[in-house]
């Protein structure tokens, strides 16, 4: 697929269903993203972290977030973030269909919009198997495009669990097995006794 804007070759934008030119750094959306995001319009003080766009005065289920119609990505405080992602799993009907997040993802640094340091990019610590960019000290969220989708389609314990892939989209390593306990040992009159239980 080439991008509309230079003709380049575009690649797919980590396990979400859109793309990105990497020469003029345009998104292509071949199909409408379920994230639910009402504009209300006018620009707000703040740039999009991704593509630099001024961010737009914008909703979801009625809670504000600051919304980038470029990359369609969007910022939410801390506290706005959560009712959203539980309002949307209270609402998923559908059986979930995990895709693991490529380890690629965890390596990009994007500048908070407002305050311009580097936000914390990580996996999203509620289950979902997303990535998302948190800031600390403005206390907000950044999602990138399709990203509330994948969050909201989570169920919790009923879920079946998701391994990450390597950036070749090979399984990644499984996680070492836990230590196995060794037994308990005392000392009697200074020499040890292993109690084997």
């Amino acid at each position: 697929m080439n991008c509309a804007n230079c003709g380049a070759g575009l690649k797919p934008v980590g396990n979400r269903p859109y793309f990105r030119c990497p020469y003029c750094e345009t998104f292509h959306f071949p199909e409408e993203l379920a994230d639910g995001v009402a504009v209300v319009g006018g620009e707000m003080k703040l740039a999009c972290p991704i593509c630099t766009e001024p961010l737009t005065h914008a909703a979801i289920d009625g809670h504000k977030i600051g919304y980038c119609q470029s990359c369609r990505g969007f910022l939410a405080k801390n506290s706005t973030f959560n009712q959203i992602v539980q309002l949307k799993r209270a609402r998923n009907t559908s059986a979930p269909v995990p895709v693991p997040f490529s380890p690629e993802e965890l390596k990009r640094c994007i500048a908070c919009p407002s305050c311009r340091k580097p936000m914390d990019t990580h996996p999203y610590h509620a289950g979902g198997n997303a990535v998302i960019d948190t800031c600390h000290r403005c206390c907000v969220v950044w999602l990138d495009a399709g990203e509330l989708t994948v969050l909201g389609r989570y169920t919790g314990r009923s879920a079946p669990p998701v391994r990450s892939v390597n950036a070749d989209g090979s399984p990644a390593s499984p996680p070492p097995p836990p230590p196995v306990p060794e037994p308990p040992m005392i000392y009697l009159f200074g020499f040890p006794i292993t109690l084997d239980g």
